[in-house]
């Protein structure tokens, strides 16, 4: 067995630069450990084993770094601690190859992976891990006996020890200072997380995806950094609670619970409101009419083609900011669950887009159709609006049959951008003009040829529910305005005002229409028209708006939002809207107000009541 400093007084006395080979050496064994275990997390960094990704990993220098440093640096700082080197490999073993293992499972299950924050949520993981069989595999096993195996061989054959105690503590100093820097001015830099990962294996707008083509270590060290949700300045828990306690829960009468179908538009504004717009082809015929027949408003987001997830949960919640949805959080959907409604999502792409899978699940939806669990098996292409909405109005049925109020919330994906230079249809739905750019023009008529099929999609819905006895209520919105070329090149094209100094140019930039429509059953029950120009709002004062309108009070946080939105309803890192006006600084009252109510939200997202 190899020694360092045994006990007798002659090799005591032995020279430091003899003992230097035995340190070259516990060093060496160590790289070649940390990258047996790396290896090990490679393979466990997806939920079934690809071996293409596999491969990718080994062919990254800075992936292979960013993933090796932390276990390199965990076991040699635990050889320095206890002395052992067999020690400081069954822990390094047993901590990372555990956590990766739990990656493993978490993205088959779930498709999430494990991120730092899910150690925060351990009880709540161990309530959800029982909701699924978890087995480990023979070759988990056979793995895991080999590192028994290994640890065995290093207990019985590399006894190494370093005797001087003050040669321990000054390497434990070192290299705790090292690890600070890297870590801290390295490891949390955007730049090189974003840069590292074979992207050609990946679909790069889902986030678990990304996750796992960095492997596994060096992604979970990185997501520490949003592990941390930071509170408004002056967060106070009490006063915000103490606010919401001047409220009380109201139920919903039970000859008001009505259905509500709420549908999401991808991309949708309407463009005939802007005199630049010339269309050959009426692409909101359908629309118009409903406007017509409808309380219509418009939203103003807080995203510009892109960021839908902003405007979705800022309906479903009344959040204007948003918490991480690691957990089940409340939301207007946990409210009408409570009240006896079934409460299904819907959307025509994977249900790993914005982890929606797993975070409507935490919004309180009874079920999620997505094209993995459902879509992908009636057809292999996304479903356009026309075909999608017939599942809305299969859900609606399915609930009428139970006799169950229904609430549904789906997002479209069809006229999802970009959107391509080259000529697609055979219709100039935009009047062609000499002065226009003709990839630019094809951008934007390829854009209203969906939105042309999506007006013929609302008008075969609407015509639906016109002629149900059930009651529904019909809640139709955009969750963004759409891409139109590189700096906004077809707004210019078009003459359209996009100056975020202007009140003009900002509306054009983050304003979308919504309707509120109702069918005869509905208008009866609440005596409403359901008709005329409702208020520019925020995404998340639009489900107070219904509120309001029709006489239903809420839970405590829905009669609160209602009172805010009485003061301003429309909040925008740009402008506020208070009084009817758009202005930049809200009036020294009102400030107080929107400290207040940025008090309270961060209270109510970050505590869940059922």
């Amino acid at each position: 067995m190899i020694r360092m400093f045994k006990g007798e007084k002659s090799n005591k006395a032995k020279s430091k630069l003899g003992s230097i080979p035995e340190y070259v050496l516990t060093f060496a064994i160590t790289v070649v450990l940390s990258f047996l275990i790396m290896s090990i997390t490679f393979a466990f960094s997806s939920g079934i084993f690809d071996m293409d990704m596999f491969k990718s990993y080994f062919k990254g220098t800075m992936l292979i770094f960013m993933n090796f440093i932390p276990i390199f640096f965990f076991m040699y700082l635990s050889y320095l601690i206890f002395n052992r080197l067999w020690a400081a490999f069954s822990l390094t073993g047993f901590i990372f190859v555990i956590l990766s293992m739990v990656n493993k499972f978490k993205l088959m299950y779930r498709d999430d992976p494990f991120t730092f924050v899910d150690i925060k949520l351990f009880s709540e993981s161990l309530v959800m891990a029982k909701k699924y069989n978890i087995r480990l595999s023979l070759k988990m096993i056979i793995l895991i006996i080999g590192l028994m195996v290994i640890t065995v061989i290093l207990k019985l054959f590399f006894g190494q020890k370093i005797h001087s105690f003050k040669v321990r503590i000054s390497l434990l100093v070192s290299f705790c200072l090292i690890g600070f820097f890297t870590f801290r001015n390295f490891y949390f830099n955007p730049k090189i997380y974003e840069a590292v990962g074979d992207k050609s294996l990946i679909n790069i707008w889902i986030e678990s995806e990304q996750f796992r083509s960095k492997g596994f270590v060096y992604p979970f060290i990185y997501s520490i950094k949003s592990a941390r949700e930071v509170p408004p300045e002056g967060y106070d828990e009490k006063k915000a609670a103490e606010e919401l306690s001047k409220y009380s829960y109201q139920d919903i009468p039970e000859e008001q619970k009505v259905n509500i179908i709420s549908i999401m538009l991808e991309a949708y504004n309407d463009f005939s409101q802007f005199d630049g717009v010339d269309l050959s082809i009426d692409v909101y015929a359908n629309f118009h009419e409903l406007q017509k027949e409808s309380l219509h408003g418009n939203l103003v987001t807080n995203i510009f083609a892109g960021g839908t997830v902003n405007t979705e949960r800022a309906f479903l919640t009344g959040f204007n900011t948003h918490p991480k949805y690691y957990r089940d959080t409340n939301s207007f959907v946990w409210y009408l669950k409570e009240q006896g409604y079934r409460t299904e999502a819907m959307h025509p792409i994977t249900g790993s887009f914005y982890n929606r899978r797993n975070i409507n699940e935490y919004l309180g939806f009874d079920s999620y159709d997505h094209y993995d669990n459902k879509y992908r098996y009636i057809q292999e292409v996304y479903l356009a609006d026309m075909n999608f909405f017939d599942y809305i109005i299969e859900g609606y049925e399915n609930s009428v049959k139970n006799r169950q109020p229904y609430f549904n919330f789906s997002v479209t994906y069809q006229n999802h951008g970009p959107y391509s230079t080259e000529r697609l249809v055979k219709d100039d739905y935009l009047k062609k003009k000499a002065s226009y750019d003709e990839g630019t023009y094809n951008i934007i008529n390829n854009y209203l040829s969906g939105i042309y099929k999506t007006d013929q999609a609302i008008k075969k819905i609407v015509d639906y529910f016109r002629k149900e006895e059930e009651p529904v209520i019909l809640i139709i919105f955009g969750d963004h305005n759409p891409w139109l070329g590189e700096d906004h090149y077809g707004y210019d094209m078009l003459g359209i005002n996009l100056d975020l100094s202007t009140v003009e140019g900002f509306k054009n930039y983050y304003q979308t229409p919504y309707i509120i429509w109702a069918n005869d059953k509905a208008k009866s029950i609440f005596k409403r028209d359901f008709t005329g120009t409702g208020n520019s709002i925020s995404p998340n004062f639009l489900m107070a708006e219904l509120f309001d309108y029709i006489g239903w009070q809420g839970n405590e946080y829905m009669q609160y939002l209602s009172d805010i939105k009485k003061k301003f309803d429309v909040i925008n890192k740009v402008y506020f809207k208070e009084n009817g006006e758009f202005k930049k600084e809200l009036t020294p009252d009102n400030e107080k107000l929107w400290k207040d109510f940025l008090n309270v939200e961060y209270y109510y997202s970050h505590n869940f009541k059922k």
